[in-house]
């Protein structure tokens, strides 16, 4: 064969070889677009289920993700860090669906332990000396008759001798009531021991804060007739008043609004008021925010 034959046979195998792999390529191009396309329509349908799905869950708030397991540590007996939940639910998010019950539950724990005699933290074990009575005994320790009587189990003043116990609580507690919000909380050493419920308040002209203390403590019969807690037999039946020293507001019972028109304070049930009664005395301090009402 001629050389020119030659080379023109070369150049034009050249030529199919080129076109062999750009077809090649072309075809492999076109594979992978065409499998992306399918990737990305199969794809979308899922993002939108997914995306729909999420929009459908609603969103749960802190507070209540806060609750749900101050509950699931309830049930287990882990009752120190359920209350920390709770405490942490209460002053981080007051205003949450579950925070009033969370108050509630969070009260009868504080309460429990405070009242207990098993639960020493916080109380005093006190040898009675000659010469000591009640009252002098109540005086010393910041607590109330009624209160030693409570914490003893004691159903009438005896005697005391010398050598006998008692098991002393120190009632330290700060009273902050928010009337805005119908609530009287109890602070011990700034932490919340427990809120109560005001059912009704009834101040004149006031706005504002005031700050105060309980100066009297009092208990009326049903005849109107007023008995200090010294009378301790008759002081036990009657309804408790604590009255402040500013302007004489009172913490009372809710009905005896209607019996004295001139009561002006703040109300709350009979169980909640003694309760209170139990826990308070004449110069805790008490801090009050009206609002703007």
């Amino acid at each position: 064969m001629p050389p020119q034959d030659t080379s023109a046979l070369q150049i034009m195998m050249s030529l199919i070889k080129v076109f062999a792999a750009l077809l090649v390529l072309g075809v492999l191009g076109a594979t992978v677009a065409l499998v992306e396309r399918l990737k990305r329509e199969s794809a979308e349908p899922q993002l939108r289920k997914n995306s729909e799905t999420l929009e459908s869950v609603p969103s749960v708030e802190p507070g209540e993700i806060a609750f749900e397991r101050a509950r699931e540590l309830l049930a287990t007996g882990q009752f120190e860090n359920a209350r920390e939940k709770l405490e942490f639910l209460v002053g981080v998010y007051p205003s949450s669906a579950s925070a009033g019950e969370a108050r509630r539950i969070l009260g009868e724990l504080n309460l429990d332990d405070l009242l207990s005699t098993e639960v020493m933290e916080g109380k005093t074990m006190y040898e009675v000396k000659s010469g000591d009575n009640f009252t002098r005994i109540a005086a010393k320790h910041e607590t109330t008759l009624d209160c030693i009587m409570h914490m003893n189990g004691l159903q009438r003043m005896d005697k005391l001798y010398p050598g006998d116990e008692l098991v002393l609580l120190p009632l330290k507690f700060n009273i902050k009531i928010d009337v805005s919000r119908k609530l009287l909380s109890l602070y011990k050493e700034g932490r919340l021991l427990k809120s109560y419920n005001l059912l009704h308040a009834r101040a004149r002209n006031s706005r504002g804060e005031l700050r105060s203390r309980i100066g009297q403590k009092i208990g009326l019969l049903k005849d109107g007739q007023r008995v200090s807690p010294v009378k301790f037999q008759s002081y036990r039946t009657a309804r408790k008043v604590l009255i402040l020293d500013h302007r004489g507001l009172q913490l009372r019972q809710v009905g005896m609004a209607e019996e004295d028109d001139t009561g002006r304070g703040f109300f709350l049930s009979e169980a909640d008021m003694e309760e209170l009664a139990l826990l308070l005395r004449v110069g805790n301090e008490v801090e009050v925010r009206f609002g703007n009402q």
